[in-house]
């Protein structure tokens, strides 16, 4: 009753904030058309975080209302993109990976890597979690992170179902969200671990004429990754009680591993497959000049699409996966909630809100510079949980010099703190798409994500300006 309660609050509350900010006067500073963006917005948001009507329903909210208050079609810097953006990229390599967890699933393979990872890990479940945070962090350093959520995820489901009868609710509410967490920190820790950084040093080298390479990045990030996962981890499993479980029986585990005898032929093609996925992924830097074009999602839809060709039996046709078997199990709703958060982030962008938002914070001249660094790592990471990080970088950092000159900081300060911080996305789906993939599990409630994402969020506000004040702009030599 209490969530019903809470959903049909939810409701009432969007629209009622909808409706106050569009027939408000516009906000000295933003358009018409951004007034209507930021009204239909604040609804989604209400919806989101309320589950007043189902996620994937808000993500489709945008088709409804863009045309009819007038935002799509709307003339200004840039056109008000409606449907495209429901076609984003990553979308494809959701359903790319969405495949290979069904072949993994209907083979069994996820099973024989989950029991292998138990018993090579150890007993405790505290253990486990942070088995599972150091190997999605690494991962996730050396390619997308979204890649590494993904190839992590089933592996953990699995060794959820394994221990079910074993292991607190808790616990495997902490297994699932330590993923897409680590995912984040540990993307932090390189220039090619999340989409986020090309695209902030792209800014940065086109603005402030500044370059930050790869070994650059590498000083500016890994000491976040290495003093945040701790943290990660001792959060989820204090806040879920996992340190307190305990030791699991893992005789059951190598009993069950044994079980499972050779493996089936349908497996070893899967692992084959998986591999050469893992592989090119991994290895995407060094053959990247020889296809320019390809990207993560078309290894992704690679991999799709060889489950479905490559022969288990050819003369019982009898393949890896059959069409049904693929499409029916696709994660349609998290594909549906991505495109759905990439249009709002997007008409935020373009109409100006982002920009105006920005702009707003030149009332921060003559305050001390870690207070400003503070400021605009909260409005920038609470900001990145409505709209993917990328998003919020592409928007903020071409606004920031401005904003430091007029507060008298050096450019580069603002813009590796807006950054870093645009990458504390752990409270919503639509924040960036570990969470939107991990989401679509179903392992846990959206209040789980916002409970545990804030308390990691809030810590990260906590130690962040510190690490920036103290280390990264001491090894840059910027600032006072």
């Amino acid at each position: 009753m209490g969530e019903f309660k809470v959903r049909k609050i939810g409701f009432i509350v969007g629209i009622i904030v909808m409706i106050a900010i569009l027939i408000m006067p516009t906000p000295e500073g933003l358009t018409e058309i951004g007034q209507k963006v930021l009204a239909v917005s604040s609804l989604m948001i209400i919806f989101w975080m309320t589950e007043a009507i189902s996620i994937p329903a808000t993500a489709l909210l945008p088709i409804l209302l863009f045309p009819l208050i007038g935002i799509t079609g709307a003339k200004g810097q840039n056109d008000i993109q409606l449907f495209r953006h429901y076609a984003y990229q990553t979308v494809f390599l959701v359903l790319g990976v969405g495949f290979l967890a069904t072949a993994m699933v209907k083979w069994g393979l996820h099973r024989r890597i989950s029991l292998w990872i138990v018993m090579k890990v150890g007993k405790k479940p505290k253990m486990i979690v942070l088995g599972f945070i150091l190997a999605t962090a690494f991962i996730s350093m050396w390619m997308s992170n979204t890649t590494g959520t993904a190839m992590m995820l089933p592996v953990a489901m699995s060794i959820i179902a394994t221990m079910d009868k074993q292991v607190s609710v808790g616990f495997k509410k902490a297994m699932v969200l330590a993923i897409p967490f680590a995912a984040t920190l540990g993307g932090l820790g390189t220039l090619i671990g999340t989409t986020t950084t090309p695209t902030g040093t792209s800014i940065i080298s086109e603005t402030i004429g500044i370059q930050l390479g790869f070994n650059e990045w590498f000083m500016i990030g890994l000491p976040f990754v290495i003093i945040m996962l701790p943290i990660c981890w001792i959060w989820l499993v204090k806040f879920y009680k996992v340190d307190k479980l305990d030791e699991i029986n893992v005789d059951v585990i190598k009993e069950e591993y044994k079980s499972l005898g050779e493996m089936n032929k349908g497996e070893k093609v899967t692992a084959v497959i998986f591999a050469g996925a893992v592989l090119l992924w991994v290895t995407s830097g060094l053959w990247k000049s020889l296809v320019p074009f390809a990207t993560d999602e078309t290894i992704a839809i690679a991999v799709a699409i060889a489950f479905l060709v490559v022969p288990v039996d050819y003369k019982k046709g009898e393949y890896v996966l059959s069409g049904k078997e693929a499409f029916k199990d696709a994660p349609w709703e998290t594909m549906i909630l991505l495109g759905g958060s990439m249009v709002m982030g997007n008409a935020i962008t373009d109409a100006g809100v982002a920009q105006w938002i920005a702009g707003s914070l030149g009332g921060l001249a003559g305050m001390s510079p870690i207070v400003i660094i503070i400021v605009i790592g909260v409005v920038t990471a609470f900001i990145t949980e409505v709209t993917t990080n990328a998003v919020v970088v592409a928007s903020f950092l071409p606004v920031l010099p401005g904003v430091a000159q007029a507060i008298g900081m050096e450019p580069l300060q603002l813009m590796l703190v807006c950054m870093v911080a645009a990458n504390f996305a752990f409270m919503l789906p639509p924040a960036t798409p570990p969470n939107a993939i991990a989401y679509s599990t179903g392992a846990f409630e959206i209040s789980d994500l916002m409970k545990a994402g804030l308390g990691l969020k809030l810590l990260c506000l906590i130690v962040f300006p510190l690490i920036m004040y103290f280390i990264t702009f001491g090894l840059f030599g910027i600032g006072s």
